[in-house]
């Protein structure tokens, strides 16, 4: 039970974090927005992490599979997220994104040998039918320009690679059960692909502005990295084929949060508010 709370506070917690960097998305890019979170959850965690793990009881195996974690989420996947956000804006981009359960639940029963019941799968189709409905919804708000599959393809990689890396946390876990230290390692390999993109592509390193953005996503960053705190720990008590469609509940959070602080920006629409209720009705399913 303990589990499921944390993974809903998680859900929550992230959906606030995504709407307060939508407020700000079209003052920056992608990659800086990415760089400046990750980079604050490093400064955040790594602290609590050195006082609060047992040093002696980590292994290898662990500590890799938490690094390669960390080099798909939050690393890839938090560019493949925050690009489809500038894109597609934060109900759209975080309703495509969650279709992640699918993947990560398939995953898990291949690989970590759970089991689901038939109303589990139920709940999880329902989840991927309500992202499909956000199609319908997106028509009738201000996203209906961005509506095309290019766009659409940013979020769709980042809820597959967020899936896989999943699974890694989990089986990290088993080998050492310190969800801070899981975080402070995958954030701290999460640079690996900003490097590489820092390096070898000349517009980016033009266009980085930490310093500038620092004052708009800061406590985005803050709120990023207690999220991913809960969901470790949701992690560390529940299965995935639970934790993960719990987590996939955050549209209805983004949808709540961007109404009330960007309702300009993204007005709430009856189909997009069906589709969420769909999704929800997939979770209940899944926890069940």
């Amino acid at each position: 039970m303990i589990g499921i709370v944390l993974a809903l506070f998680s859900a929550a917690v992230s959906a606030l974090a995504v709407v307060l960097v939508g407020r700000h998305s079209k003052a920056s890019n992608a990659f800086n927005v990415s760089l400046l979170i990750s980079l604050i959850g490093l400064i955040v965690v790594w602290p609590f992490a050195a006082v609060f793990t047992d040093f002696a009881s980590i292994n290898i195996e662990g500590i890799l599979l938490f690094a390669l974690g960390g080099i798909l989420t939050p690393g890839l996947v938090r560019l493949f997220y925050y690009s489809g956000l500038k894109k597609l804006g934060p109900s759209v981009n975080s309703s495509i994104f969650y279709i992640y359960p699918l993947y990560s639940s398939l995953l898990a029963v291949l690989f970590l040998s759970e089991l689901l019941a038939l109303e589990n799968w139920i709940g999880v189709i329902l989840i991927a039918t309500g992202v499909v409905f956000v199609e319908l919804g997106c028509r009738e708000t201000n996203c209906a320009n961005n509506n095309i599959l290019k766009n659409w393809l940013f979020p769709i990689i980042g809820g597959l690679t967020f899936g896989v890396s999943a699974i890694l946390r989990k089986v990290a876990l088993s080998f050492i059960n310190s969800p801070l230290l899981g975080i402070a390692v995958a954030y701290s390999f999460s640079f690996i692909p900003f490097i590489l993109i820092f390096a070898f592509h000349k517009p980016t390193r033009a266009n980085l502005s930490i310093k500038k953005d620092l004052h708009l996503f800061w406590l985005a960053g803050i709120g990023q990295v207690i999220a991913w705190l809960f969901s470790f720990y949701a992690l560390s008590l529940e299965t995935v084929s639970i934790v993960a469609p719990l987590l996939s509940i955050e549209p209805l959070f983004v949808a709540i949060f961007a109404f009330v602080y960007i309702r300009d920006q993204e007005p709430l629409s009856l189909k997009l508010a069906a589709s969420i209720a769909v999704t929800i009705l997939g979770v209940f399913l899944v926890t069940t």
